[in-house]
């Protein structure tokens, strides 16, 4: 069994001075991302039939210049079961992200097993964000809160539709270029 997911990974075209070094001090050195579809297994002999399938849901929808942009501008700060935080910056509405999610939902519905059910509910009450901080403990937390005190609106533009299909979740599994299957939009 490998584990899968879809994002959409995003380059900041405008974002505020010190968001570099917020992101070096709070986050995984991992690309920024708009996860569409959460982790979930598949059998390997399946994996083939998969990218067909995101080809084709890539084939039949409609991208413009302007789908491509995406304004962050609300920080929500959440604790996650484990007690600590997590800092995503969530999308004003973009109807594209949304309507392509629910395309790749109702394309991939019969591949279900989810590697942590409780992130079905992320697809189900799918809003788009990034994600700029986990695993904070409260200390932590309280520090980084310190950066949002003035405009931390962030810009951002759709870059490509990336499927890793990884044997587990390591920072060096999902970063391996070798796993990634990346679709330009």
């Amino acid at each position: 069994m490998k584990i899968f997911a879809l994002y959409i990974k995003v380059r900041l075209v405008k974002k505020p001075e010190w968001f570099d070094e917020f992101l070096e001090k709070y986050f995984e050195p991992v690309d920024l991302h708009v996860t569409l579809i959460q982790p979930r297994y598949i059998d390997e002999k399946q994996i083939d039939d998969l990218q067909s399938r995101v080809i084709k849901t890539i084939n039949n929808i409609s991208i413009r210049e302007i789908d491509k942009k995406i304004f962050f501008d609300k920080l929500i700060v959440d604790k996650e079961s484990d007690g600590k935080y997590i800092f995503m910056l969530n999308a004003k509405e973009n109807n594209f992200l949304i309507d392509f999610q629910k395309e790749l939902r109702a394309t991939l519905e019969d591949c279900n097993a989810y590697l942590d059910n409780s992130n079905k509910e992320y697809e189900i009450d799918f809003k788009p964000h990034i994600t700029i901080a986990t695993d904070l403990d409260n200390s932590r937390k309280e520090e980084a809160e310190k950066y949002f005190v003035s405009d931390y609106k962030c810009v951002g533009l759709i870059e490509e539709l990336v499927m890793p299909i990884v044997k587990n979740t390591s920072i060096e599994e999902r970063t391996d270029v070798n796993n990634l299957r990346i679709f330009k939009l």
